[in-house]
């Protein structure tokens, strides 16, 4: 499945700043690297550029001071809009829901000790979670404020909410009775369903686009050897399929740069999906764990730790063609997000954050910031050392 968020960003922390380690280094190895799962927070530096004026504007609204090396890891941004955001919260072990203007919503600790997923409805922090229960069911909950109710029981169980706008605008996962015929379920609002057969619901990973207007569903088929990807459009109805089903080669993770961006799926071989057709990516990368995409280009990841225990992360900028443009390795676990352009990404962490462009060449740095994440409209949502998340305008490309 999709690497759910928290995981990796509520770990261990690595000890040393960015800063140390600021161009590329041996590659990474082949077999320590593992898949991430999504968001890690640690170890991005506080250095001495300038802080951009409108992003110091929005980072001086009541941001704690920022996290020391080898401190526990702050709090990481789960889903991002303009209207909220979600957060998971180590120092209260809760995930969060937070409005754009600061104002708590919601606190649910049960999502938190359950390393559940969450998704944002139409609008965040209004969320769906889907955690596992104690009798191997999955229970999912709508979070609305102050008020969480359980999902209406549907004619099959759900294992998984993958995308949801409204109680007739989503898309699920679901298993058939006694556990055979699973499928995703993609509900439209004129009533019409497209239902798609897949081996397990557990190996179904689906992403989408910051703008939520493109999607792709990575499964396998029932009978079939190896793993294929439906591409997916939003119209006004809701998800609709963009084609038929490619095979394409194993994969954990992927990001995605909108209907005109790159499409990218992470695994042990990466993968550029262009005009829908599998391609290599031009990188040195052994595997890739995980990425961050807009429309221009893409950050790729891959994680390990050597054997002193230092967790490392290797960063590689490529552009919407897949050709590496830049390499960065860093002796500690980094989280990156992309801005909907592909023009800049974050990279951000125990020791603050980085703002870097296409070219990997860094426009901000700023202490005091476990985690962030660009907006479907390109504002920055940043968590302070309180863990409160605070809506900023971005620095200008280059």
């Amino acid at each position: 499945m999709f690497p759910r968020y928290a995981t990796l960003a509520l770990g261990t922390a690595a000890a040393v700043m960015l800063a140390a380690c600021s161009g590329r280094g041996p590659a990474p190895p082949a077999a320590p690297a593992t898949p991430s799962r999504g968001a890690s927070a640690s170890g991005v530096p506080r250095g001495h550029a300038p802080v951009a004026p409108s992003l110091e504007a929005g980072l001086e609204a009541g941001l704690e001071p920022g996290l020391e090396p080898g401190a526990a890891p702050g709090a990481v941004v789960l889903a991002a809009s303009s209207s909220g955001a979600v957060v998971a919260d180590p120092a209260t072990r809760s995930y969060r829901g937070y409005t754009s203007a600061g104002e708590l919503s919601w606190i649910d600790r049960d999502a938190y000790r359950n390393d559940a997923e969450v998704v944002c409805a139409a609008r965040c922090p209004d969320a769906v979670i889907t955690a596992a229960g104690r009798d191997g069911t999955n229970r999912v909950r709508l979070r609305t404020g102050t008020r969480t109710r359980l999902m209406a029981p549907a004619r099959a169980p759900v294992r998984r909410v993958l995308a949801v706008q409204g109680p007739s605008d989503a898309v699920l996962v679901e298993d058939g009775r006694g556990g055979r015929g699973a499928r995703i379920r993609v509900d439209r609002t004129d009533r019409t369903r497209v239902l798609v057969d897949v081996a397990d619901t557990a190996g179904v990973l689906w992403v989408e686009d910051a703008g939520r207007s493109a999607a792709l569903a990575v499964y396998r088929r029932p009978g079939h050897a190896g793993t294929s990807v439906l591409a997916f459009r939003r119209d006004g109805r809701g998800w609709r399929p963009g084609g038929p089903p490619r095979p394409v080669a194993e994969s954990w993770g992927g990001c995605l740069g909108g209907v005109r961006g790159p499409a990218i799926l992470a695994g042990p071989r990466g993968t550029l999906l262009a005009h829908g057709t599998p391609a290599p990516l031009t990188s040195d990368l052994p595997q890739v764990g995980e990425c961050a995409a807009g429309r221009d280009g893409a950050v790729l990841l891959a994680r390990w730790i050597d054997a002193g225990g230092t967790a490392h992360t290797a960063l590689r900028g490529v552009d919407a063609t897949g050709r590496e443009t830049w390499a960065r390795d860093v002796p500690a676990e980094v989280e990156v997000a992309a801005h909907p352009s592909g023009r800049q990404f974050t990279l951000s962490g125990q020791a603050g954050l980085e703002i870097v462009d296409q070219a990997g060449r860094t426009l901000v740095r700023a202490a005091g910031v476990s985690s962030a994440r660009y907006t479907e409209t390109g504002r920055l949502v940043v968590v302070d050392g309180a863990g409160t998340p605070r809506w900023a305008e971005p620095p200008r490309d280059g």
